[in-house]
């Protein structure tokens, strides 16, 4: 229950701030921007499941494209 709940809190705040890229080719994943730990210089574009998101986030990952400025600093 308390990860539906979270899941849901965290689709709702993407949901505002409009950074989720969802689409009918993914459905229920988004852009992030991967920076590879350790190698920094190698940021792209990746898409992933929502459920992935904060162990992307935690290590330094953020959302949106790199393109969009999605590698320009944590969230």
């Amino acid at each position: 229950m308390k990860r539906k709940l979270a899941l849901a809190v965290l689709l709702v705040v993407l949901a505002v701030f409009g950074v989720a890229v969802v689409s009918a080719d993914s459905p229920g994943k988004i852009d992030i921007c991967h920076i590879p730990p350790g190698n920094p210089a190698n940021a792209h574009t990746i898409n992933v499941s929502v459920r992935a998101i904060p162990a992307h986030l935690a290590h330094g990952d953020t959302l949106g494209s790199c393109d969009d400025g999605g590698g320009g600093g944590p969230v």
